[in-house]
């Protein structure tokens, strides 16, 4: 991830790329990175870019175990923090990056990149315009085959997690949890099963939840690490005068039956890291939060951590 902000931020006529941190065993990455993307320097000292006013935004692409407390000492450095999801993975580590957040009044952004692709927000403006309706039901898949890369710990950090916690709902399946979220609203309770493919090193790496909303709003998703398919990752929004299939096509009502009304078309002219960057920027110049804020990770992180209560106990959770 690291390499793909920086392809998103190296021609941004707003920033200055100052400095690449890395570990000891990875300078000579960090070496290339600063040549090719243009970084004034490189660290293996986290300290010293907390220490240098220079520096106003941070970007941590490290492993999820770190996330948390290198969030909490950039906040407490006073810098502002973008981090790669998930932001934490315990109710404590999130309450204290709230009390630095709070505390700092900088800007905190997560990266949930999938709300700047076009093949999952152009389906939520339609929706949002009411052109088919009110949305009843939203239905998602989530393959993403990580057989291999487990297998061979090419990220040997993945086997880092809290016990109590599925990992993949955590750093994959998240995507689809905040997506759902984004188009359904504020989640009511969930139902969860899963089942073991191929990793047992994940407990489970394939599930299956239902979720219910507030507002009457259904959805269900499907969220695998281990099926043995080509990766996936889309959505069928039900409304009530039409639908939208496929993250792309567009059904309206025509007697009572559906007919292909329209196409969706995906062109993503700049990438979707870039949009993200640029909702921080535009958050830090105008004092606001960014879309993917530190509250849409806490709902991730509650509904998350509904979804696993439910595996663990076998019955509907109710999320107050």
């Amino acid at each position: 991830m690291a390499k793909k902000h920086c392809d998103a931020m190296s021609d941004s006529s707003k920033i200055v790329l100052d400095t690449i941190v890395s570990t000891e065993k990875s300078t000579a990455e960090a070496e290339e990175f600063r040549q090719k993307f243009g970084f004034k320097k490189t660290s293996t000292d986290i300290d010293s870019v907390i220490r240098d006013h220079n520096i106003d935004i941070v970007i941590i692409c490290t492993p999820d175990s770190t996330h948390a407390n290198l969030v909490t000492k950039f906040l407490r450095g006073g810098k502002h923090v973008l981090c790669e999801k998930p932001l934490a993975r315990t109710k404590e580590d999130f309450h204290i990056i709230k009390k630095e957040l709070e505390k700092s009044r900088k800007v905190l952004q997560v990266g949930m990149n999938c709300r700047f692709r076009e093949q999952y927000y152009k389906p939520k403006e339609i929706i949002d315009k009411g052109e088919l309706g009110k949305l009843r039901f939203l239905k998602s898949t989530y393959a993403a085959n990580a057989v291999e890369s487990v297998k061979k710990q090419e990220k040997p950090w993945w086997l880092e997690y809290p016990p109590d916690i599925f990992p993949f709902l955590h750093g994959g399946g998240i995507h689809c949890i905040d997506l759902i979220r984004w188009n359904g609203g504020k989640v009511k309770k969930v139902f969860a099963t899963s089942t073991t493919l191929e990793l047992k090193e994940l407990k489970s790496d394939t599930f299956s939840i239902s979720l219910e909303f507030e507002n009457g709003i259904l959805a269900n998703c499907s969220i695998s690490a281990g099926a043995l398919r080509p990766n996936l990752f889309e959505f069928d929004y039900w409304l009530t005068s039409g639908s939208i299939i496929n993250n792309t096509k567009v059904f309206g009502k025509k007697n009572n039956q559906a007919f292909l009304s329209d196409e969706i078309k995906i062109e993503q002219k700049i990438i979707d890291l870039g949009l993200q960057f640029e909702n921080m920027l535009e958050s830090i110049e105008c004092n606001k939060p960014p879309l993917n804020s530190f509250e849409e990770a806490w709902e991730n992180f509650i509904v998350i951590s509904a979804i696993e209560k439910s595996l663990r106990e076998g019955r509907v959770i109710s999320i107050n």
